[in-house]
């Protein structure tokens, strides 16, 4: 049954939902034009979310980075959401900038072209010229988009309420679909508010501005605001236009491998990294690559770029228990794990590899691989893991476009190595080395003492052990059947014992001289007597012809 708390939580909802009566009403619509209760494809839901608009496409692009949830197909197709809309009137751009500025936009920009860059569901980006004569981009919230979400993620939260009410049994996929709801409102506030979007770019560039030929716009903060994204604006040549790259004297497999290079380089060092990088977010201006649209971003802190850095070694190197321990740290226990098939699965991964040449092996895949394997185990995959996987499967596919000879499984193994060899790394390998070393010296310090307080402990009864045994059921039956046969025995000589002290009283009424319930006593002893000798027999004989003993 459905808890106090739940039923107080639905009633809450209720009370406070004032507004998604409407909009359940259009979704039902939708579900009857789709004819979602027909069936259900991976690519019938894209089409079905994109129908219900941007909070529903939002939560698809999430749902791809949780393989825990979903299946690997479906997965593949959220992640190929894109939220394209019609593009809102020029004159509705225009009021949005003056109503965010308190002032006419001609007093900011010189001008603004009519005809957008691109069109989505949150926002609206035009190309413009600021006053000073500099070339920008100024990316522009709808109006009413934020009430507009705001409403669906109401609706969804009342929804999930009334299915924890109506299947409590299912607590673990509720809690699942409740962290989906929780990343769905986190994300859906950072992406309607633009300023989280500029700090991004400004740590982007700050991070990129020692990479060789590689950079990003120009971020413009006295012009940006949480409706409003001002940027440098970028001309190039597409990354996927090879033949205007080769024009322009570009060689593509140094392209390719610089690209690459440079990826690696932000998942692996920088734990910051570009979470969607496909063709249309890379731009190529002369020879310099170009990073643009960080609206999406995968972040890694220190432990978890550690944790990373292992599995991949591990990958290349064909390492199956480290491979196992390194993605262990990037998950979370969703109920019983069985670590020998685990690591039997990992191992049987890697042996699908082991006869192919480092150069064929798709890292972005294999790490989807390994997701899977783990979402079977019950192990739910940090989502940042999940955005970095499929970072590497659409970098993979642009690099490979550019460079057929290039892979990433090789760059990745040759930046570790380099890495691994700077006085940085060995510096902290030394230091973590010596670290190590004083705690084990210390702690073989302790060691007498603690033995001895433990003893002491033990001796006094202050410590309570305890043990779990797995034995194999045969012996299981045979020590129940020989504890059986004890009590029994002990019974019947208690009986015995018990009937001979009666027998040497008065004890009426009498049966052929001796007291009955003496006489009774003596009988049942010798009856149970009998039984456990005939049992006793048996079991010797079935020993001794290897059947079970019951």
């Amino acid at each position: 049954m459905a808890t106090f708390k739940q039923l107080m939580n639905l009633a809450k909802i209720t009370v406070d939902d004032k507004t998604s009566g409407k909009r359940a009403r259009e979704i039902l619509h939708i579900i009857k034009k789709d004819k979602v209760l027909h069936g259900m494809d991976p690519q019938k839901a894209v089409r079905f979310l994109e129908d219900l608009g941007p909070t529903y496409v939002k939560i698809g692009q999430l749902a791809s980075n949780r393989a825990d949830i979903l299946p690997a197909d479906y997965c593949e197709a959220f992640a190929n959401l894109r939220s394209h809309v019609d593009p809102m009137p020029f004159a509705t751009v225009l009021e949005c900038i003056d109503q965010d500025y308190g002032q006419p936009w001609n007093r900011v920009f010189a001008s603004i072209q009519e005809k957008p860059l691109g069109s989505a569901s949150i926002a609206q980006v035009h190309k413009a010229t600021l006053l000073d004569g500099t070339v920008v981009a100024v990316k522009v919230r709808r109006p009413g988009i934020k009430e507009e979400m705001a409403e669906d993620l109401t609706l969804l939260r009342h929804l999930l309420a009334i299915a924890e009410v109506g299947a409590p049994a299912n607590a673990s996929v509720m809690e699942s679909l409740q962290g989906l709801l929780n990343e769905l409102e986190r994300t859906t506030e950072c992406e309607l508010d633009f300023t989280i979007e500029l700090n991004n770019l400004v740590r982007f560039r700050e991070q990129l501005k020692d990479a060789e030929g590689i950079t990003s716009p120009r971020p413009f903060p006295e012009y940006s605001s949480e409706a409003i994204l001002v940027e440098e604006f970028i001309s190039g040549t597409d990354i996927s236009n090879h033949v205007a790259l080769i024009a322009q004297g570009n060689d593509l497999t140094e392209l390719a491998n610089r690209l690459a290079q440079n990826y690696i380089s932000q998942v692996i060092d920088e734990g910051f990294f570009h979470a969607d990088p496909h063709e249309g977010n890379i731009i190529v201006r002369g020879r310099e690559i170009e990073w643009i649209d960080l609206g999406m971003v995968g972040s890694l802190n220190s432990s978890q770029r550690l944790l990373v850095n292992r599995a991949l070694s591990a990958i290349a190197e064909g390492d199956a228990f480290e491979l196992k321990e390194a993605v262990m740290g990037l998950t979370v226990s969703k109920g019983d794990v069985n670590h020998g098939k685990l690591l039997q699965q990992m191992q049987e991964l890697l042996d699908s590899y082991g006869s192919a040449d480092l150069a064929d092996i798709d890292i972005g895949k294999a790490l989807m691989d390994i997701i899977e394997i783990l979402r079977s185990q019950n192990l739910a995959v940090n989502s940042s893991f999940t955005m970095m996987a499929r970072g590497f499967i659409t970098i993979e596919g642009v690099v490979t476009r550019l460079s057929p000879d290039a892979n990433i499984i090789e760059i990745v193994q040759q930046h570790m190595e380099r890495k691994a060899l700077s006085l940085e790394s060995i510096m902290q390998k030394t230091k973590q080395m010596t670290l190590q070393a004083a705690h084990s010296a210390e702690s073989a310090t302790k060691l007498p003492t603690q033995l001895s307080h433990t003893l002491d402990m033990l001796n006094e009864g202050e410590i309570n052990m305890g043990m779990s045994m797995d034995l194999p059921k045969d012996v299981k039956a045979t020590a129940y059947s020989l504890t059986g046969h004890l009590s029994f025995a002990l019974i019947s000589a208690g009986m015995f014992i018990g009937s001979s002290i009666l027998c040497t009283t008065n004890l009426q009424p009498h049966f052929l001289g001796a007291p009955l319930l003496g006489v009774i006593g003596f009988v049942s002893a010798f009856i149970l007597g009998a039984y456990v000798v005939w049992q006793m027999i048996m079991a010797r004989h079935k020993t001794r012809n290897d059947e079970e003993i019951k």
